[in-house]
């Protein structure tokens, strides 16, 4: 437990330290999205029977929760091949799966900090969710599977460019055909069930569900587990490697 601690308090530590910038990154991309989708090109438009900002807010809590989360990955990154402080982790008696628990907990601290920003958004644009404070259950897992993923991602990379195509060519992708913007149900059926294997779909599908009040189906939740759990294992083998 102390060294999960001392993992975890580096990360607060850090936060501590850019908490201004921190909390601009928290609020600047979901202000300009609200502005720009919500409250600009979807004033007057309704989805799924609903006014677009509030079916958009839910898809925005997702999405900012898997940056916030998985940013963690770029800091670990810089750790491993600029400053080797990654390398104390490794040296030390840590334990792999606490190494990873450390850094998946600073990245979920981060999630819950976008969520809690894109709430107060919501609020000040009139979009109040449904279910109280239910909504933080799939929040939660959708901030411990990306922060898992970004310890994955970011032992798995060679170098910053291979990080910077990770970025490219699945978490921005992912990003639009997930369902945070727009129904999956617009979606070409290709990009439908390429939408349907993406982490981020289920969780924007089941985030919004809780917010408007709607049923939704316990697999979602199966899902985010499952890929919670595979991305958290593979994490802890790469450090595994790591040290070997």
């Amino acid at each position: 437990m102390r060294a999960l601690w001392a993992i975890y308090l580096r990360g607060l530590i850090i936060l501590r330290n850019r908490a201004g910038k921190t909390l601009i990154s928290f609020f600047l991309s979901p202000v300009l999205y609200a502005l720009a989708f919500g409250w600009g090109v979807g004033r007057n438009l309704d989805v799924e029977g609903v006014p677009y900002l509030t079916f958009m807010l839910p898809g925005l809590i997702a999405l900012s929760g898997m940056n916030q989360s998985f940013s963690i990955a770029a800091e670990i990154n810089i750790s491993r091949f600029l400053t080797y402080f990654f390398e104390e982790y490794l040296l030390s008696p840590a334990r792999g799966y606490i190494v990873v628990l450390g850094n998946v907990l600073y990245g979920v601290t981060k999630g819950l900090g976008s969520f809690i920003a894109v709430i107060i958004i919501g609020f000040c644009f009139g979009a109040v969710p449904g279910n109280g404070f239910m909504i933080v259950v799939p929040v939660m897992l959708n901030s411990i599977m990306f922060s898992s993923l970004g310890v994955l991602i970011a032992l798995t990379v060679k170098n910053h460019r291979d990080m910077n195509s990770f970025t490219s060519f699945v978490i921005t992708p992912m990003s639009f055909i997930a369902g945070t913007f727009f129904s999956l149900e617009g979606l070409p059926k290709i990009f439908h069930h390429l939408s349907e294997v993406m982490p981020l779909t289920h969780s924007s599908l089941t985030i919004r569900a809780l917010f408007l009040g709607r049923p939704i189906g316990v697999y979602h939740y199966l899902i985010m587990a499952g890929y919670t759990l595979l991305f958290f294992l593979l994490a802890v083998r790469q450090v595994r490697k790591a040290v070997a």
